[in-house]
């Protein structure tokens, strides 16, 4: 019994390092949808702004989903470049409406990004950029948890064994002391008592 109760801690901290890592691999897997264009609303050029996480200028996965519709027509060009600081192409694509659009997945850094989407006449786009911020710096998460998680082991474990060193033992206050003395064999009063009360006593003379 006082084996188990021994390793009990040890394996609630395992079972939390596991919830803990379990809950930062959904977080750091999960995705930040930004709409680019809708089939109510399609604009040629849009712009996004790609935030650093942390201050740091670390790339993060991304992916876009794009469909081309047009509802009275047949024939049209469609396409998408996505440019990064109107400068360095990141991507691009042209077709015909009809034509497979291909899926973009990849890595974008930090900055301003512009999307602009080549359409006709008649033709719209339903355009989603889709960013995991976090995925980016996983495994330093992983890490940083779990050495947070062992640090509070031993520190819980710490005060624990402090805690039990120091503990006194509590005396209650309305404890009252006996006013009678605690008599011992061989006390001479506890004697002298037994010599009192025997009922063999010498006759008088």
């Amino acid at each position: 019994m006082a084996e188990r109760i021994r390793w009990r801690n040890p394996a609630m901290w395992l079972v939390a390092l596991l919830v803990v890592n379990s809950v930062w691999n959904a977080v750091a897997s999960q995705e930040a949808p930004n709409e680019v264009n809708s089939p109510s609303q399609t604009e040629t050029y849009r712009e996004i702004v790609i935030a650093p996480v942390a201050e740091l200028d670390r790339a993060m996965p991304a992916r876009m989903e794009v469909s081309f519709s047009a509802p009275n027509t047949d024939s049209g060009a469609i396409g998408y470049i996505i440019l990064l600081n109107n400068e360095t192409k990141v991507v691009e694509w042209r077709g015909n409406l009809g034509d497979e659009v291909p899926q973009w997945s990849g890595t974008l850094e930090p900055g301003t990004y512009t999307i602009e989407t080549v359409v006709d006449e008649g033709i719209v786009a339903q355009q989603e950029l889709f960013i995991r911020p976090f995925e980016a710096y996983q495994l330093e998460g992983h890490i940083m948890l779990s050495l947070l998680l062992v640090f509070l082991a031993f520190t819980e474990q710490g005060i624990r064994a402090l805690a039990k060193k120091y503990q006194q033992p509590e005396v209650s206050d309305n404890q009252e002391l006996s006013p009678f003395k605690k008599m011992q064999s061989g006390d001479p009063d506890l004697e002298h008592v037994y010599n009192q009360d025997s009922p063999w006593r010498e006759p008088l003379r």
